[in-house]
């Protein structure tokens, strides 16, 4: 995930941080914006040109506009226009003509865009370029092609809100581009009127998007759960499919984190759901799109897929065709699904249950570069990895009820036989007893490699490879060594291990990564994925400590972090530095580089399973 594929679109844009005082309209002044706010959005249009200089919204209507995350387009090479303030906005005339050619009219918490073609008469799209510095925004649709997305869509805007978008000409598209440059930017166009669609207007509407079923949820601790619930889908509009930004890759192992999360969440648009974006995702990798984890992928450093890819890609699958009951989708997929589980199973070179990595994981086996056996992509993980074997089994348990479901009876049996078979193999071949949990990965020279993973411990027991005992004590024995480690500052996040990853473990020779020079790593702790604190797979953890009777426990780690939620906490900048808020210390230093990781946002699942 570190190699993010540098987009070559560039378009000549400037930062621009807008910042408007009072609320006014000076008709007698052509340079001064018109300024329009309610309690759910603060727009301000240009006079002379078809340019926002203010985009706000606060889809919870609590008037919070700190933020316009609006870049600058050269104005000097815009067209020129008349303006007229209406009752509710800005009318745009095209020389002296009595039509506007493009209308404004706002009203409490939608707005109104109206764009007429006149013979003769010159005009422009519309043009809605957005800083990703200032916001991670993202558009959410069907695509009708490459950087056309169809009406209705979704504009989201992280920690701000969501604007449900509609057109009222049905074969229109939205062109949606982005582009990590120098200022990584989100552009969204909408098209000008023609001499084939005289009239197309454009419609707004403010909204917060979440279930609807949280008990308490007018509490101001639930604001940021309320604006961020979708954050984690995010689509990449030059791969096409979820990514973990708009301008980042896409990994085929995080797949599987948004089918969990779009299994809870609420009709995004009309004719679009969450299942929606997870099916054109898959659809793509169906195709033969390599995600990061793949082999073949330009930044995938290894002769091997990741052990936790295809298990992504499968429960995926499963979830969306047992959640929407596309058995239809099902059908025409199923034996490509089939192809996926069946290269993990055969996986499983020496027949014990335990699908291996290609590498053996043994310490002071890694080159610097080739990437490891899962997500966690700097520590060794190598041969039996314990948490790709939990997605596994998951995977196995997932496509059994499938294959149950389209009546292939041998498939029914071949995948609930190895599940049970990687069951009755993984606590033993895992469980260390010095530690009293299960370590990250059995190497292939037979030797446990355990730094507390609490990533690991969390996810066996949410998947059900442990018995409930068997997960009492894990959990319960991790939170023990997390006092002991010193760590209880929830806002932050969880570490994905307790203890510092020993030099002979780790991959990236770097101490930008977590590399320690020392022989206990300790140099590197608590940097980036060795030990570094973040809210990815904080869920897990949460969602195992209730499963084991620990609630108290659980609702200790998610209160501190929906606190952080609501504040922004996970993502952009720390103050002052180039490193991002996605991965900290335990101090809350930043050490983070994405600046927005979808995966984070998979824990305020937690919220909606209480």
């Amino acid at each position: 995930m570190q190699n993010r594929k540098q987009f070559i679109r560039n378009i000549s844009l400037t930062a621009l941080a807008c910042s408007v005082g009072s609320i006014r309209s000076e008709k007698s002044v052509a340079d001064t914006p018109f300024i329009y706010q309610s309690a759910f959005i603060k727009m301000g249009l240009d006079k002379k040109y078809l340019h926002f200089v203010q985009f706000s919204t606060d889809s919870l209507g609590k008037s919070q506009f700190s933020v316009s995350p609006l870049l600058a387009t050269a104005k000097e090479t815009g067209k020129v226009y008349t303006t007229r303030q209406t009752a509710a906005g800005v009318a745009y005339y095209s020389g002296t003509d009595p039509a506007p050619v493009w209308e404004f009219a706002f009203s409490g918490k939608e707005i109104k865009i109206h764009t007429r073609y006149i013979p003769g008469a010159e005009s422009e799209p519309l043009l809605l370029p957005f800083s990703q510095k200032l916001n991670h925004c993202t558009v959410l649709g069907h695509f009708a092609r490459k950087h056309q997305l169809k009406f209705p869509c979704v504009l989201h805007f992280p920690g701000m809100g969501t604007f449900r978008t509609y057109c009222s000409v049905p074969d229109v598209t939205l062109q949606y581009e982005a582009g990590l440059t120098e200022n990584p930017f989100v552009n969204m166009l909408f098209p000008q009127a023609t001499e084939k669609h005289p009239l197309i207007t454009y419609t707004l509407r403010s909204i917060a998007i979440y279930p609807g079923n949280v008990s308490d949820i007018n509490q101001a601790v639930y604001d940021g759960f309320k604006k961020n619930y979708i954050n984690i889908f995010q689509l990449n509009p030059d791969f096409q499919l979820l990514a973990n930004n708009t301008t980042s890759d896409a990994c085929a192992f995080t797949l599987f984190l948004y089918a969990e999360m779009a299994r809870k969440t609420p009709p995004l648009v009309e004719g679009l759901a969450a299942f929606d974006l997870v099916r054109t995702s898959l659809d793509r990798y169906l195709e033969g799109f390599l995600g990061y984890g793949m082999v073949g992928k330009p930044n995938w450093h290894s002769k091997y897929n990741s052990s936790d890819s295809f298990p992504s890609l499968v429960i995926a699958a499963c979830y969306y065709i047992l959640e929407t009951k596309d058995e239809q989708w099902g059908k025409t997929n199923y034996k490509a699904i089939c192809v996926w589980a069946d290269a993990m199973i055969e996986t499983d070179r020496n027949n014990d249950g335990i699908i291996e990595y290609g590498y053996s994981g043994n310490a002071n086996s890694w080159n610097g570069d080739t990437r490891p056996a899962n997500w966690w992509d700097t520590i060794g993980f190598g041969h039996d990895d314990a948490y790709s074997n939990a997605l596994a089994y998951r995977a196995c348990s997932l496509l059994a009820r499938v294959a149950a479901l389209i009546n292939d009876k041998d498939g029914m049996q071949r995948y609930s036989s190895f599940a049970g078979k990687l069951k009755a193999a993984y606590y033993k071949n895992f469980y260390n007893p010095v530690t009293g949990v299960l370590a990250g990965w059995k190497s292939g020279d037979g030797k446990l490699h355990d730094y507390y993973f609490t990533f690991v411990n969390s996810v066996a027991v949410y998947y059900g490879l442990l018995s409930e005992k068997q997960g009492r004590k894990v959990m319960y024995r991790l939170l023990e060594k997390m006092k002991e480690a010193g760590y209880n500052n929830f806002r932050l996040g969880l570490p994905g291990n307790l203890v510092p990853v020993r030099r002979e473990d780790y991959i990236h020779f770097d101490h930008r990564w977590g590399y320690g020079k020392d022989e206990e790593g300790k140099e590197g702790f608590q940097i980036y994925e060795n030990g570094g604190a973040t809210a990815c797979y904080a869920y897990y953890t949460i969602q195992a400590l209730r499963i084991v009777g620990m609630k108290k426990e659980a609702e200790a780690i998610l209160a501190p972090m929906l606190e952080s939620f609501t504040n922004g906490d996970f993502e952009g900048n720390c103050t002052g530095s180039t490193m991002t808020k996605d991965w900290k210390t335990w101090k809350g230093e930043c050490w983070g580089y994405e600046g927005f990781l979808v995966d984070n946002y998979l824990t305020l699942l937690a919220v909606v399973e209480r």
